[in-house]
């Protein structure tokens, strides 16, 4: 039997080089850090090439680097950008005035835009690149800018002037960027558009005269109706609603949504629209309804927005505890919720104990931050809820009780008033008792079993409903590609071409057979 020859032992430096070597081939090379120059330029070539393609998902994204540019902007970055890309003839002087007229705050992490020596993220190679009327231009005389782009860069300025205290500056550059909107009339707009309505509304009311602009409002959004501007009429409807909402026009308010349609498209404002909902219907008394609209609205607000998130629970808690509900204690403690509803805990452990000494003493505590919420109103409310409470605590513990005693645990001044009080309750099927007027007590019955009626058969409807209605709302938001169905009807009709050509020669074979 041969042997085999034996095997040499491997160097353990050169074993050790060989791991270092795959170890740098395994290391990827580091990110280039983004700039927020290169950014907003590949956002301008992002809204070219929707309007090229005519594709809004292009200028979605383009519009949701907004968030990232407003927190980076500084005033030497977009004046270089307008005096790179705007034209003369496109009023760049009036925009460059404007923004020179701004008095920025220096940070120590500013960062450095003209003149840095940063390597230029992806994002500039690709605005250099060929496909968009601006690219490779040092000056821009030459040339005319896109409509759409320059909206963009509009609506840059007008978030740039109002973050920095400009909002009258910024309602003239908006209303200038109205009227060329209503002149050019495009459909690519759409999408920007609606985010010019909206802070060209949030300005008017920081100013505090958003009633000038309700007209305007109205007829922008019959405008968009016609023109079939969904995201304006979203961002439109909501505007409109918080107009009349902000001067307390509930009746108007609640006339425009009868005589509108929800837009569901857009998940944001979609939620904000039921939001507005909800609250008028808790106004006007239809608490089951605004129960639904704001859960709802919970449901699709996204986790970031904290500040929509606490409205609507204060609001939401308010709505459950005026239909008769106690909120769960978890709402009260989420993370971004519990200092802002503290005082509405301390509300709701109050109507809870159901004595009207305590709920006094809840609202005196803290009027302040129910005026400052505008929930006053509805928080009076629940004083009869409160009492309410306490009568069926009373039932619960007491089979036969003096109408008198009962005033006095409920902290009540006249005993005649409390006897109308229980003959309501018990009209509403509140409390199972009889009142005995000739004794002057209440009278307690037995307490019905819940599931021998109909409540658990009505509660499981409810649930089904809510089931059947989300699957509908994800059919319909449901988005397919452009022209997906043509290739299946092609080749459909190529199918049915082949079928009728082969069953044309059968028949042909069959009559030359005849014929022989």
């Amino acid at each position: 039997v041969e042997k085999k020859p034996a095997a040499k032992a491997e160097d353990p430096k050169k074993k050790a080089e060989e791991e270092k070597k795959e170890k740098k081939e395994e290391v990827k090379e580091k990110p280039i850090p983004r700039t927020p120059e290169s950014e907003l330029k590949l956002s301008l070539v992002l809204v070219a090439k929707g309007v090229k393609t005519l594709q809004g998902v292009h200028i979605s994204r383009a519009l949701r680097k907004t968030f990232w540019l407003r927190k980076k902007m500084t005033k030497a970055l977009l004046l270089n950008i307008l005096n790179t890309y705007v034209p003369k003839t496109d009023n760049r002087q009036f925009l460059v005035d404007y923004v020179n007229a701004v008095v920025e705050k220096k940070t120590d992490n500013e960062m450095e835009v003209e003149g840095s020596e940063t390597t230029p993220a992806p994002a500039a190679a690709a605005a250099a690149s060929p496909g968009m009327e601006v690219e490779g231009a040092t000056t821009v005389d030459d040339f005319e800018l896109l409509p759409e782009a320059l909206v963009y860069l509009n609506l840059l300025v007008v978030i740039f002037l109002m973050d920095n205290g400009k909002t009258k500056e910024a309602t003239n550059v908006a209303e200038q960027n109205l009227e060329m909107i209503k002149r050019h009339n495009k459909r690519t707009m759409d999408l920007i558009s609606s985010r010019l309505y909206y802070y060209y509304y949030i300005a008017h009311h920081r100013m505090g005269n958003p009633g000038s602009i309700r007209n305007r409002l109205l007829a922008m959004y019959r405008s968009a109706c016609l023109h079939h501007d969904v995201p304006g009429q979203a961002v439109l409807q909501n505007a409109i609603l918080a107009n009349y909402l902000h001067y307390n026009m509930y009746g108007q308010a609640e006339m425009f949504i009868n005589v509108t349609t929800p837009i569901e498209r857009d998940n944001n404002q979609y939620a904000r629209y039921l939001y507005y909902t909800g609250k008028i219907n808790a106004v006007q008394l239809h608490y089951s309804d605004a129960e639904e609209n704001l859960s709802q609205a919970l449901r699709k607000c996204p986790k970031a927005a904290v500040g929509f998130r606490q409205t609507t629970t204060k609001l939401l808690c308010i709505v459950q505890l005026l239909m008769g509900d106690i909120p769960e204690r978890s709402m009260f403690f989420e993370k971004d919720l519990n200092k802002s509803l503290f005082p509405y805990f301390k509300l709701t452990q109050a109507v809870r104990d159901g004595s009207l000494q305590v709920f006094t003493q809840a609202i005196k505590a803290h009027d302040s931050a129910f005026k400052k919420d505008g929930m006053s109103s509805l928080i009076t409310r629940l004083r009869h809820n409160v009492i309410k409470t306490g009568l069926r605590k009373i039932c619960i513990s007491y089979s036969k009780i003096s109408l008198a005693s009962i005033c006095a645990k409920l902290n009540y001044d006249s005993v005649e008033d409390i006897e109308y009080i229980v003959a309501k309750a018990i009209h509403d099927g509140v409390i199972h008792a009889v009142i005995d007027r000739k004794a002057g007590c209440l009278m307690s019955k037995e307490n019905l079993d819940v599931y021998s009626s109909d409540e658990p058969a009505k509660v499981f409807n409810k649930r089904i409903n809510f089931c059947l209605k989300l699957r509908n709302e994800a059919v319909r938001a449901m988005q397919y590609p452009p022209d997906a169905h043509k290739p299946k009807r092609e080749k459909e009709a190529e199918e049915a071409k082949e079928a009728k050509d082969s069953k044309e020669e059968e028949e042909g074979k069959n009559k030359g057979k005849e014929k022989k």
